[in-house]
């Protein structure tokens, strides 16, 4: 005996997109750009080596002996004109004249930081990116943090990380 088929229950609609799904894809989209900076920068970039030898500049000429640094590793600062979008990641090595000159900076590394971001944040993302206006950029910033300190205490900037995204 031959049973009757029964018709298929009518499909809803599905429902409507909640509100706000732009944002959710706004965020997402800059939280992959963040963990891909971060994965690229922290885990990728070290494995890739260094530069060939004809690319690397060479340093001026420092007197021999023992040389004293206080870094400032992984600062993150957003640059001038840019709402937030964009950002800077910076290692900061400061060579000072002696180790004791390098504690004194230990103990005040929250002002140095300070004036680190304040420098760097009042930057547009084209003066940053320059090649050309790098070495500048570390004599602005050895003048802004040797002004918390004696004379002749900064010697010179470093910059041995600067990723900007």
């Amino acid at each position: 005996m031959a049973t009757a088929a029964t018709p298929a229950p009518a499909v809803a609609d599905a429902p409507a997109a909640p509100a706000g799904g732009k944002k959710r894809i706004m965020i997402g989209a800059f939280a992959g750009l963040l963990l891909g900076g971060a994965v690229g920068g922290f885990v990728i970039a070290p494995k890739m080596g260094h530069a060939p030898e004809a690319v690397v500049e060479a340093e001026p000429a420092e007197p021999t002996g023992p040389i004293s640094v206080h870094e400032i590793e992984n600062l993150v600062v957003n640059p001038a004109s840019t709402n937030g979008a964009r950002f800077l990641l910076v290692t900061t090595a400061i060579v000072v004249k002696d180790a004791s000159a390098a504690e004194e900076l230990a103990a005040r590394d929250a002002e140095i930081r300070d004036r680190i971001v304040d420098l760097l944040s009042g930057r547009t993302i084209e003066e940053l990116g320059d090649p050309a206006r790098r070495e500048a950029l570390k004599t602005d910033l050895a003048a802004a943090i040797g002004a918390l300190f004696p004379e002749g205490v900064v010697k010179r900037v470093l910059l041995p990380q600067f990723v900007i995204q």
